[in-house]
């Protein structure tokens, strides 16, 4: 027998918060979708609410509400075309927290003095991986896109 706070987990579960329509009054988009994995003041005032599928799914999406509560921006925050804009050289950890959310993984490489973030995002059907790599001050200075190829067929005889 399901519990009524496992029912409910399991509709959460099957909202998406993509789907969300602007316009959206904060109440009704957090009874339908939970509480969001991260929120950010805007600069412009409201808030930023993230809803994260990562580290094992591949979307982030931000929804920014107004100063009033309402929905005036929603938007998936991992796509090729996203990514590729990021300013190397200009954009610190608190920017990719507020507009990609947090890392799948935080590694360190051999060849780079800093910290190397990873996000798993899909290209079309494609499944992707950026790396991007952060300096010890903390500026995003290389971001490096690759295949994921970890589910590939092995085409090997």
């Amino acid at each position: 027998m399901c519990s009524a706070g496992a029912v409910c987990a399991v509709m959460v579960g099957c909202a998406v918060p993509g789907k969300e329509a602007l316009g959206s009054a904060r109440a009704d988009v957090a009874a339908r979708l939970g509480p969001p994995t991260a929120m950010y003041p805007r600069p412009e005032g409201g808030e930023r609410w993230q809803y994260s599928e990562l580290p094992a799914g591949v979307q982030v999406y931000n929804l920014d509400f107004d100063a009033t509560g309402r929905l005036v921006r929603n938007a998936p925050a991992l796509t090729q075309a996203w990514l590729e804009q990021i300013p190397v050289g200009q954009w610190t950890v608190s920017d990719v927290r507020y507009w990609l959310g947090a890392p799948q993984r935080v590694e360190r490489v051999a060849r780079f003095e800093g910290e190397v973030w990873t996000y798993r995002f899909l290209q079309l059907s494609d499944p992707r991986f950026a790396y991007l790599h952060i300096d010890p001050s903390g500026t995003v200075q290389r971001v490096l896109f690759v295949d994921d190829v970890s589910n590939a067929p092995d085409d090997r005889p």
